[in-house]
C-alpha cells in the first residue's frame, strides 16, 4: 500500500511542472503577456501548436513558431520555409519579415487569421497541421494595433 502511494505521489509531482506551465487551448485562441512579449496561441492535435509573439518594446521582430504533431518546429527566425493557407486563400510564405514582401505576407496572414475559419500551416521538415481560428478575431488585435514590428523595420 505504501509503495503504491509513493509511486502515485512521485508521478503526480513529476507532472505538476508540465501542467502548471501549459499555455493554450485546443478550441479557441488565447493570449498572454510575459516579460514584455504579447503572445497568442492555439493548440492542435498531439503536440501541434501555432504561436505568435510580438515584443512590446520593438527590440525583437515579430515571431511565428509552428510545432507539428510530433513536436518538430519551424519559426520565422530559423531560415526554414513556413507556409500558411487560410480558408480557401492561396498559401502564403511567412518565413521571414526581413524583407518588405515577407513583412507584408506576415501582416496579411495576421489580419486573415482574425477573420478566417481555419488555417493550415506547413513548412520545411514538419508535417502540416490545421488549426481553428475560433476566437482569433477577439484575441488577436488588428495587425496595425499590435506591438508587432517586422525585422527590417527594427
Amino acid at each position: 500500500m505504501k509503495k503504491a502511494l509513493l509511486i502515485t505521489t512521485l508521478v503526480t509531482t513529476a507532472l505538476m511542472p508540465v501542467v502548471s506551465q501549459a499555455f493554450g487551448n485546443r478550441d479557441a485562441w488565447v493570449s498572454g503577456y510575459a516579460q514584455g512579449t504579447a503572445e497568442y496561441i492555439i493548440l492542435g492535435k498531439w503536440q501541434s501548436q501555432l504561436y505568435l509573439a510580438c515584443d512590446s518594446y520593438g527590440d525583437k521582430p515579430e515571431m511565428l513558431i509552428f510545432t507539428d504533431e510530433s513536436g518538430r518546429q519551424v519559426s520565422t527566425d530559423s531560415n526554414q520555409r513556413i507556409m500558411v493557407k487560410i480558408d480557401r486563400e492561396e498559401a502564403a510564405d511567412v518565413s521571414e519579415t526581413a524583407s518588405h514582401v515577407g513583412a507584408d505576407n506576415f501582416a496579411w496572414m495576421w489580419d486573415k487569421l482574425r477573420t478566417g475559419k481555419q488555417v493550415t500551416v506547413s513548412g520545411d521538415g514538419v508535417k502540416p497541421a490545421t488549426f481553428t481560428l475560433k476566437g482569433a478575431g477577439k484575441t488577436l488585435p488588428a495587425y496595425k494595433d499590435s506591438s508587432c514590428v517586422a525585422e527590417f523595420a527594427r
